[in-house]
């Protein structure tokens, strides 16, 4: 009996030293505390202001170089604002209940969330409001300058049941799954501004398109762990759910200097949309009281309404496009206090 006994202990002094086979550990509940910078990035591309062919009875000397355009080219497009939209600093907060070493509860808020992307182009008597819909107006036509700003705000809620197939921080990999719900509110809006020059007197109409999403639905998705000390973990979570979308779009055109009404526009509907989570994540453990946690994380919301998608410059304009998507990504930094 004291040989079992002993080898018992040999066992378990080896198993610490070389691995996490630790036992799990056993707590009741824990707050999360996360400091996120993530960046709205890939969306659709869509012309937004072209050369319009002037100005006429200048020099070319006398045109700026980024404004030697052939008509219909280029000058302003949305990638140019979504390119401007930097990382953005927001926060995460999540409550957890353990009922047991196979088992957690998660409650999860992200937000604080909003970028802007803005551009500005000045090019003499030689800027045109892409499309169509600018051939009969009066501010949108060979206008001397333009400012173009793209906002951009997110936030979303979670609540996940985790179930650990293998206790986690008990054997070297760790395999667990999730069942929840998902919450988006994403908002957006672009806006530009249009300025010709009238005997030198400055005339300036504004083209807005403003969008909103209220997404809800169910997630599942799953976890692997590798502990390879016990107070060290790394690992992958995927997250994928379906959702039922709530959207609308305004648009609002005004022409010149803002006192005639070209476009006014408000449409809403729903739809399926969907999303994909993923993030690889190290966990850094000191004590069983509190952790640390690092991950880079990539988000993508699919089938809503976006700002850009919306901008119709052909035909009426009164449609509501919901074929929008959005990837997000970028990292966070977490403090997690166990009780």
């Amino acid at each position: 009996m004291k040989k079992f006994y002993l080898w018992v202990a040999l066992l378990c002094c080896c198993t610490s030293a070389y691995g996490a086979v630790r036992g799990a550990y056993y707590m009741h509940f824990a707050i999360e505390l996360d400091y996120v910078l993530m960046r709205r990035a890939n969306s659709h591309n869509k012309h937004l202001v072209s050369a319009a062919g002037g100005p006429q009875g200048l020099p070319a000397s006398a045109i700026p170089i980024e404004c030697r355009k052939e008509r219909g080219k280029a000058l302003i497009e949305t990638k140019d604002l979504i390119h401007d939209m930097w990382f953005d600093s927001g926060f995460s907060v999540a409550a957890k209940i353990f009922p047991s070493i196979y088992s957690t509860w998660e409650a999860r808020y992200v937000g604080g969330l909003a970028w802007t992307g803005k551009k500005n182009k000045y090019c003499p008597r030689n800027l045109d409001l892409d499309g169509n819909i600018a051939q009969f107006t009066r501010d949108y036509n060979f206008a001397s300058r333009v400012k173009s700003v793209y906002n951009s705000k997110m936030y979303t809620y979670e609540l996940n049941y985790w179930h650990h197939v293998t206790p986690r921080y008990t054997d070297h990999f760790s395999v667990s799954w999730l069942a929840g719900l998902r919450y988006f509110d994403i908002d957006e809006k672009v806006k530009m501004y249009f300025t010709k020059f009238f005997v030198g007197i400055p005339e300036t109409s504004r083209y807005r398109v403003r969008t909103e999403n209220t997404s809800f639905g169910l997630q599942i998705g799953g976890d692997i762990e590798y502990n390879p000390y016990h107070f060290l973990t790394w690992g992958l979570v995927v997250k994928v759910g379906g959702l039922f979308n709530r959207d609308k779009q305004r648009t609002l055109m005004l022409d010149n200097n803002n006192t005639v009404v070209i476009r006014d526009i408000d449409k809403s509907g729903s739809n399926f949309a969907y999303m994909a989570q993923v993030f690889p994540f190290i966990e850094l453990r000191p004590t069983k009281h509190f952790f640390f946690i690092v991950n880079y994380q990539v988000l993508y919301v699919g089938r809503i309404a976006t700002a850009d998608r919306n901008m119709v410059f052909h035909g009426q304009g009164d449609i509501l496009d919901h074929d929008g998507h959005i990837i997000y990504h970028g990292a966070t930094g977490a403090i997690q206090f166990n009780f």
